[in-house]
């Protein structure tokens, strides 16, 4: 449902959208939002994985790991409706959209942002775990041995975006075809313990 490269609209298509999609960089499109915890508030501690998204450190380590009682004043407050990657591990996967509904907390090593008006949240969180981010990640990327995609690179970057109805429509689809999935793989787990 996105447009092959080339291509100014997407082969799969909604039957009510007909317009061209327009090429658009995303510094337009992203600005940085997460702000330093400098007052050491006890938010809690996230870390972002490639499979998961936004995962409670208290459940990803025994006991909350290492860091669960130190000082967390150089940690990165992400807001709700926030998107964060760690720089270092973006080319894996590893960015994750924040809907808890409350501020949390990750590492300073993490890049934080939100998007404009101009963006449906869904519909960029499903583009970034398309092969189009990818080859943009490997395109712009920087380092020797460890590679690193920073924000500032992120924002050299492009993106084929439809008008915000059609991005609502399109991410919709996509989050309901990952509830449905959700939905049969506990039903699966369920069965599986029966048994």
């Amino acid at each position: 449902m996105f447009p092959k490269a080339g291509e100014t609209v997407p082969e799969v298509r909604f039957p009510e959208f007909t317009g061209d999609w327009e090429q658009r960089k995303f510094k337009d499109l992203v600005f940085k939002s997460g702000k330093k915890n400098k007052k050491n508030l006890p938010y809690e501690s996230f870390s972002i994985t490639n499979e998961s998204g936004f995962v409670s450190q208290n459940e990803r380590f025994e006991n909350g790991g290492t860091m669960k009682d130190a000082d967390k004043s150089m940690y990165i407050i992400v807001s709700p409706n926030s998107f964060a990657y760690n720089p270092a591990r973006i080319n894996v996967g590893s960015i994750g959209y924040q809907a808890l509904g409350k501020n949390v907390i990750v590492s300073s090593l993490y890049e934080v942002f939100k998007t404009s008006h101009e963006v449906d949240d869904h519909f960029l969180w499903y583009w970034f775990k398309s092969d189009h981010f990818k080859r943009l990640v490997e395109s712009l990327q920087e380092g020797g041995v460890r590679l690193y995609f920073y924000f500032d690179k992120l924002q050299k970057g492009e993106l084929w975006l439809p008008p915000i109805e059609e991005q609502r429509k399109i991410g919709g689809y996509f989050k309901s075809v990952d509830n449905l999935i959700t939905l049969h793989q506990r039903k699966l787990f369920i069965i599986a313990y029966i048994k």
